[in-house]
């Protein structure tokens, strides 16, 4: 007869973990977005949300209403309008991290002592409802904000620049935003970093800059697609 070995079960606690996550993206993140779906395709009777499958008399009817989606293809506003979002967000992204990545390499190579302080100076600004920080650079780009005051106090300008409502300050503001999503995820891949490859590959010739290009940023890679996901998608 064959010998029989017993099913080794896999802990409970594990598929727990494991679930949890994707219980929550389920209830927060699917269900609603299937809710917007269902909407999207129904027809709107003022408020009323027509269903899209009845059945009367044994028969099955599918009232699926897609024109919304025809006029988002047709009307060549809201493609524009996607475009120029997309433009903005690359341009946001490419700032962050050429913003972000000297800070993560200063903290990755900082004291163990004083990294923690200088994290906690990164995530500080959380600390601060998001609306305070808008309101707080609305007035340092306004007319007569700190720039344009510095500006005209030193004589560069003799009348205000328009920085506010403009393509500059919603820059501005969404790049001092989303800053520190570049920067974490950077810091946690070159504070892993082995920098005794970087002494080896000056002891075989190569200059500072192309040690950095050659092996810094290849090792960081990981952390530059996760913060420029982090910092691009929202």
């Amino acid at each position: 007869a064959a010998m029989r070995f017993p099913r080794i079960r896999k802990p409970r606690s594990r598929d727990a973990v494991i679930g949890a996550p994707f219980l929550w993206l389920a209830l927060f993140f699917l269900l609603p977005f299937m809710l917007v779906l269902r909407i999207s395709l129904a027809q709107m009777d003022g408020a009323q949300v027509s269903p899209l499958v009845t059945l009367a008399e044994g028969q099955l009817t599918f009232r699926f209403h897609f024109a919304p989606y025809l006029q988002l293809l047709s009307d060549d506003l809201y493609l524009h309008a996607y475009l120029v979002s997309l433009k903005y967000a690359l341009v946001t992204t490419v700032l962050c991290l050429l913003i972000g990545y000297p800070f993560a390499y200063f903290i990755a190579r900082a004291k163990k002592s004083i990294q923690p302080a200088l994290l906690m100076l990164v995530m500080l600004p959380f600390w601060t409802s998001f609306l305070l920080r808008v309101y707080a650079w609305k007035g340092i780009l306004a007319d007569q904000g700190v720039v344009n005051n510095a500006l005209l106090w030193l004589g560069v300008i003799q009348e205000p620049l328009q920085l506010l409502y403009s393509d500059v300050s919603m820059l501005v503001g969404m790049t001092y935003v989303y800053c520190p999503f570049m920067i974490l995820p950077l810091y946690a891949t070159l504070a892993k970093m082995d920098f005794r490859l970087l002494e080896a590959a000056h002891d075989l010739g190569a200059s500072p800059w192309n040690a950095f290009w050659l092996v810094t940023v290849p090792l960081s890679k990981a952390g530059v697609i996760a913060g420029s996901m982090l910092v691009f998608i929202p």
